[in-house]
């Protein structure tokens, strides 16, 4: 049985046993909305429907976790950006702000509004309410609330595209721009902290799209300031892409936890941030949690337990379309015995006439649900 008290243990450094399953990351799919009634884009933007998918995870498949928001674009709605509010299967996205000028000419940093009218602003309030919600009716869950750090706010401001040319022609200009969201990034931090039991921080660092010298003068020290306004909670950190190049400071921000894209090299990823956060992930959301099969994930979860991970989760948002067995596999894939590294077998997930599933592993039935 997966518990709010093993994630807690795992993510202070404690971990006992077989690492635990969670999702830290966006965890709403089109199977969880039809079985529950809160679809998107409803449940992006009102409090009760958003608690009633964020709780899913822990009722359909046993999870002890529970995660809001399902998307990152709360900080640059709150400022000025327009969105589209997304559909079903897909979340909000900017489309647009009054300072992307359409080339790469950086716009002066314009006045940014107050931390307290931040708070008072957007979807704030509904992030905060939701979560509310879910501690009220289910305090056997550790509560995630995820945010967007400032260079991401930032980048959605200007333009993905300008701001990532600004930053290699005018970068003391975006560093401008960074800096003048902190103060809200920071009391958003503060404020989820006190309604969560973790607060993620989505930064920008992947290698992929901006030199490792951008993530030291644009990321690290804004990070490590949003990661300290964190202080009735743990606090952890999660990237998309590649990011081997700057791991070893990702994980020196201060957080308690670090959640990166392994591409599966496990060791390189241990090796790089030995003893600095307790690592979260071990599981490729696409290419695996979405498209392959339950065996494929059982296997994921154990061999990333085995090289040293202290919580087993997607290493990114949960696609729309992962399916369930996939997602009762990760939850369960304790209650299975470890695979054999040399020796594939199957694992099946069967609908009983009584209306439970089990997992039927070489041979061996046990009831999961």
């Amino acid at each position: 049985m997966n518990t709010k008290d093993e994630i807690a243990d795992a993510l202070g450094g404690q971990r006992t046993g077989a690492a635990p399953p969670a999702i830290f990351t966006q965890s709403g799919t089109v199977s969880q909305m039809d079985a529950c009634g809160a679809c998107w884009p409803e449940a992006n933007f009102d409090a009760e429907k958003m608690a009633e998918l964020a709780m899913q995870p822990a009722e359909l498949f046993g999870f002890a976790s529970a995660r809001v928001p399902f998307d990152i674009n709360i900080a640059s709605e709150i400022v000025g950006c327009t969105i589209d509010k997304g559909r079903k299967d897909s979340q909000p996205a900017v489309t647009g702000s009054p300072w992307r000028t359409g080339d790469i000419t950086i716009p002066e940093v314009p006045d940014i509004i107050s931390p307290e009218e931040f708070l008072e602003g957007g979807r704030c309030p509904v992030i905060q309410d939701a979560a509310r919600i879910i501690r009220s009716r289910r305090e056997d869950l550790f509560l995630i609330a995820g945010m967007e750090d400032a260079l991401f706010a930032a980048s959605q401001m200007v333009g993905m595209e300008s701001f990532l040319m600004g930053s290699l022609m005018d970068p003391g200009r975006c560093k401008c721009w960074v800096d003048a969201l902190v103060p809200c990034m920071k009391a958003y931090a503060g404020a989820l902290s006190e309604v969560a039991d973790d607060v993620q921080i989505i930064v920008g660092a992947s290698t992929d799209i901006m030199p490792p010298e951008m993530f030291h003068l644009l990321t690290e020290d804004s990070a490590s300031k949003i990661i300290g306004s964190v202080r009735d909670s743990f606090s952890t950190v999660h990237c998309c892409g590649r990011t081997f190049e700057v791991m070893e400071d990702l994980a020196s921000l201060g957080e308690d936890g670090l959640s990166v894209e392994s591409f599966q090299d496990y060791e390189t990823v241990i090796e790089k941030t030995c003893g600095k956060v307790s690592l979260i992930g071990g599981i490729p959301p696409v290419a695996h949690l979405m498209l392959k099969t339950p065996d494929a994930i059982i296997r994921d979860a154990w061999r990333s337990s085995d090289a040293g991970y202290s919580i087993i989760a997607p290493e990114c948002g949960v696609p729309p379309y992962t399916p369930n067995e996939n997602l009762l596999a990760l939850a369960r894939y304790r209650e299975v015995r470890r695979p054999p590294a040399s020796t594939a077998h199957e694992l099946h997930v069967i609908r009983l006439p009584l209306g439970f599933d089990v997992l039927q592993h070489c041979g061996e039935v046990r009831p999961v649900a």
